[in-house]
């Protein structure tokens, strides 16, 4: 059972993988990797349990049981090529972007 802060890391979690979706729709790849890989470090840091871990990122055991995730893989890899291709890395956003970044998490709005 979650206790109260891990379920609003839970739906923290939940609305990177919409804003992947919706940057990646946007085709803002850049901003698309981002959202992934936050959401990729704080799973393996809170120790995220199996289950969550696949709700997000997908399995590929087999095919029949194929599962998505939030992150989809082909989404995912299709957005870390478009940044290869336009010479962007870890973290895959610039000095401006993280600003703008870090000016919505401490001022919502």
């Amino acid at each position: 059972m979650l206790c109260r802060d891990e379920a609003e890391v839970m739906d923290k979690l939940c609305s990177l993988g919409e804003e992947f979706n919706e940057r990646y729709r946007r085709k803002e790849y850049a901003r698309a990797m981002f959202a992934y890989h936050t959401a990729f470090l704080v799973s393996v840091f809170m120790e995220i349990e199996t289950d969550t871990i696949n709700f997000l990122f997908g399995t590929a055991n087999t095919e029949e049981t194929d599962e998505k995730g939030l992150f989809h893989r082909e989404k995912v890899r299709k957005a870390h090529l478009e940044c290869i291709k336009q010479g962007r890395e870890l973290p895959y956003v610039d000095a401006g972007d993280m600003i703008k970044i870090l000016e919505c998490i401490i001022t919502p709005g």
